[in-house]
């Protein structure tokens, strides 16, 4: 009995030295030479996957609860043990099976299994045990795909969080340690030196990839920071956490500042604040047309002069507009530049487009209708005689001429013989259009 005892002492030392090596980061014991179970310990065993399952969650009424899970890994099972004195030769291990995500059936069925499986071998089993365990539990349990899982909380935490948090560490840790060629420098690198993009999943090392970002943001060109990879078809941007870990905060603070200033620039509805102490970039909202306020320091100015507001009715203080407008139109792209910078690119194309409008409708106006010599209100004529009643200030003028007419006899302007509108009432009338006892003609 001795000699046995003491042997089983000698494989139980051996199999506890064999698992320190092959599991280091997974395998812990404990030893006490007076306790009849010798070694206590627990082994925590990954779970191989076939591929990415899909997992569904269930209510006590087995109906689906939440939406699905894909994931990769599953959290281990823990094997915990203890050594009787005669273990292995006449005693199998004292265990029992840890796992969260199990179903309590699922748990017993597969000790029943692994003590099957001891009394089938009667050797130094743990070693089996996780193999078995790591390789063909979810076989043994006849899982179907995809996995059915009640949807239980664990702690504070609901069950369907643990297990995505698991698969995305676990996930990690495999990228660390596997290779990865930069799609930069073309060097084969280690997962711990490198970065791969959420967006589209490329890996570049984190040397490259940070200077090449770092290159594109000092230099202003923002717009190309996303994936380097020249057949990268992912629409998606690189998100600002993301942008922040590559170049760290003060580069990804200009990033997004430089982002924002581009946004703005080629947004028709933003200017500038013009006064120097703000700068701050204003979007126009107001219904007057010209008038802007800046929301940082609440200066009201006009969008056309970049001026403190002059009011809707007061002409831009831009001295000879049509003159500047005429010398742009005429210009090269360098004299172009420089009056765009003087008067704001907005400002000037702004300036450009009313113009040519404002000429436009001057012309119109000339070959159709007469200003009233009061208050200079263009008005057309429809139909009628040349004596016209201003319906603005109830000025009566000659169509023909503009000229103020005598409202107590306004056809005088008509009969004189030193006028040149003289017997031109009806000049330009359809004459079929009236009923000629209606008028008296003097």
């Amino acid at each position: 009995m001795l000699n046995s005892v003491e042997d089983c002492c000698i494989q139980q030392e051996n199999e506890i030295l064999a698992l320190e090596a092959i599991y280091p980061q997974d395998f812990t014991y404990t030893e006490n030479k007076e306790n009849p179970s010798r070694y206590e310990g627990s082994l925590t065993i990954q779970i191989s996957l076939p591929h990415e399952i899909m997992i569904c969650f269930i209510d006590d009424k087995n109906l689906i609860s939440d939406l699905p899970l894909k994931v990769r890994h599953l959290p281990p099972v823990k094997l915990i043990f203890s050594m009787p004195s005669n273990y292995p030769m006449e005693d199998c291990l004292q265990f029992e099976l840890e796992c969260y995500w199990m179903q309590r059936d699922w748990i017993r069925r597969l000790e029943k299994r692994l003590l099957k499986i001891w009394e089938e071998e009667r050797d130094v089993i743990l070693f089996r045990f996780a193999e078995f365990l790591q390789n063909n539990a979810l076989d043994y349990l006849q899982v179907s795909y995809p996995l059915r899982i009640y949807d239980d909380n664990v702690g504070q935490t609901t069950l369907k969080a643990l297990l995505s948090t698991y698969d995305q560490q676990a996930k990690n840790q495999d990228f660390v340690n596997d290779h990865f060629t930069c799609g930069i420098c073309l060097e084969e690198k280690h997962g711990d030196k490198c970065y791969r993009l959420d967006s589209c999943q490329h890996v570049f090392c984190q040397v490259c990839l940070r200077e090449y970002f770092m290159m594109l943001i000092q230099e202003g060109f923002v717009i190309q920071v996303k994936c380097p990879d020249p057949g990268c078809k992912s629409p998606n941007k690189l998100a600002k956490e993301e942008i922040t870990e590559i170049v760290g905060h003060e580069m990804s603070q200009r990033y997004t500042e430089l982002l924002e200033k581009q946004k703005l620039e080629t947004d028709p509805l933003v200017t500038y604040c013009p006064r120097k102490i703000c700068q701050a970039p204003v979007k126009k909202e107001s219904a007057i047309e010209r008038l802007c306020v800046c929301t940082k320091c609440t200066f009201a100015f006009c969008w056309f002069c970049q001026r403190t507001w002059h009011g809707a009715n007061v002409p831009c203080a831009i001295n000879n507009i049509k003159k500047i407008v005429q010398e742009y139109l005429a210009a090269d792209e360098a004299t172009k530049s420089t009056l765009e910078l003087r008067y704001g690119t907005k400002n000037i194309e702004k300036l450009v487009r009313d113009t040519l409008e404002e000429m436009e409708t001057d012309k119109w106006i000339k070959s159709n209708a007469q200003k009233c010599p009061q208050c200079e209100t263009a008005i057309e004529k429809s139909m009628g005689c040349n004596h016209m009643l201003c319906t603005r200030c109830k000025t009566h003028f000659c169509y023909l001429c503009g000229s103020w007419i005598d409202p107590e006899e306004p056809y005088n302007h008509f009969n004189a013989s030193n006028s040149s509108c003289n017997q031109r009432l009806f000049d330009g009338v359809n004459v079929d259009e009236f009923v000629a006892d209606e008028f008296i003609f003097v």
